[in-house]
């Protein structure tokens, strides 16, 4: 069964690349009996990868009620889709499968609405059984229950990174701030996956999901991502949680479940050479947004207005409700879309709690005719933010992934 196959560079509108990059093609892969795909983010469900499989390879996703995932499968032509109903154990082959919705709507932060995508799987064959949560960790209430459920856990598979743009797009942050902020979101993930290991117990943890390159013009970005490398997560960890079984495991590396041993020595990730490939190849790659031709403002200024009041109504869907006032900067053209759509001068200057947005307009004219995505490109570190005061509303962010016409 492939998990979540990501194989290509240039997901998240073109910036998230593999480091180290990857020998295997999607050609390598096919000849598979399933593959379960956790949530619609293009580094779980990419697209370009997808192709090169056979539309009636089975497909395992979460039973939802608004399922955007399911959507776009059946647009793409796949409808041999094996639907999981929410924390039911179901069968599929040797294996016995049980997936989950969300665990939590923020792991971290309060949100009335937060994470309405995500899923995580347990899986179980001959007596082993493996917790794949991707990017839908679990709180410590959720850890006892499924320990209560399941028992011991041979393998979790937890993520240990904060993947978006906090703290590298957020130009009210110093430099000096930033990597405050990176080295304080990084603790707080790692006592998290300590917190969640003291309650499952598991006989071995693998940190995965989350390690990536920002290429192109946001290459800067990569020293202030709420990221690092596995090692540096298992390092952590240990230093935490001495007696700890950490599997580490490089692209082609097998891991016998069982004896909780690789097939070949681990190599770890040199950062020198991450950098020096950061520099020298993945700087000079190009967004295709780059290659658009540049949009006409009067229109952009149009449509955005037919998209934030479009968002709105979506997000009321939702029961979505937010408290900042937030302003894209249309090319020197400071537009309020949120309580209301706001072209004048003072748009937004006399919020008491602000989010002002920055991007290329080519970009963002792709994202109003839904040929980009918000949310993408917001993950992908195209989008430079200020935030006044500096107050991270989930449920804002949630709601601008509506913007579109």
């Amino acid at each position: 069964m492939l998990c979540d196959p990501w194989l290509i560079d240039g997901v998240f509108e073109g910036s998230w690349c593999h480091y180290p990059p990857l020998n295997v093609s999607p050609k390598d892969l096919t000849q598979v009996d399933a593959i379960y795909i956790s949530h619609i983010h293009p580094d779980h469900f990419d697209e370009r990868s997808l192709k090169f499989f056979d539309v009636n390879t089975p497909i395992l996703i979460l039973k939802r009620e608004r399922n955007f995932l399911l959507s776009r499968l059946n647009s793409l032509g796949y409808f041999n889709i094996v639907l999981f109903e929410d924390g039911v154990t179901e069968s599929f082959r040797e294996f016995r499968i049980t997936m989950f919705a969300p665990f939590t709507k923020h792991n971290f932060h309060d949100a009335e609405v937060g994470n309405i995508i995500d899923s995580a799987m347990v899986i179980e064959s001959d007596g082993v059984i493996a917790l794949n949560a991707n990017d839908n960790t679990p709180t410590p209430a959720v850890c006892r229950s499924l320990r209560k459920q399941f028992g011991n856990f041979d393998l979790a598979m937890l993520n240990y990174n904060s993947a978006g743009p906090y703290p590298s797009c957020f130009s009210n942050l110093t430099d000096s701030e930033k990597e405050l902020e990176h080295q304080r979101i990084l603790n707080r993930n790692f006592d998290y996956m300590c917190e969640l290991l003291e309650v499952l117990s598991p006989r071995a943890v693998l940190p995965f999901a989350g390690a990536y390159v920002i290429s192109g013009l946001q290459a800067h970005k990569n020293r202030y991502l709420g990221t690092t490398s596995w090692d540096a997560c298992a390092a952590e960890v240990l230093t935490r949680r001495p007696d700890e079984i950490i599997c580490l495991l490089r692209e082609g590396d097998t891991l016998d479940l069982c004896s909780l041993t690789n097939d070949k020595p681990y190599i770890p990730i040199d950062l020198d050479a991450q950098s020096r490939y950061i520099d020298l190849v993945l700087k000079e790659l190009k967004y295709e947004y780059e290659h658009d031709d540049f949009p006409s403002i009067a229109q952009l200024l149009v449509d955005l207005e037919i998209g934030s009041s479009r968002m709105i109504s979506r997000g009321e869907r939702f029961g979505i409700a937010v408290q900042s006032t937030v302003v894209i900067d249309v090319d020197g053209h400071k537009v309020a879309i949120t309580p209301q759509f706001d072209m004048s001068s003072e748009a937004g200057l006399n919020a008491k709690q602000v989010l002002i947005c920055s991007l290329d307009p080519k970009l963002l004219r792709r994202i109003l005719d839904r040929k980009a995505h918000w949310n993408n490109a917001e993950i992908g570190c195209h989008i430079d933010f200020f935030r006044s005061p500096n107050i991270y509303e989930p449920d804002l962010h949630t709601l601008l992934q509506f913007l579109h016409l």
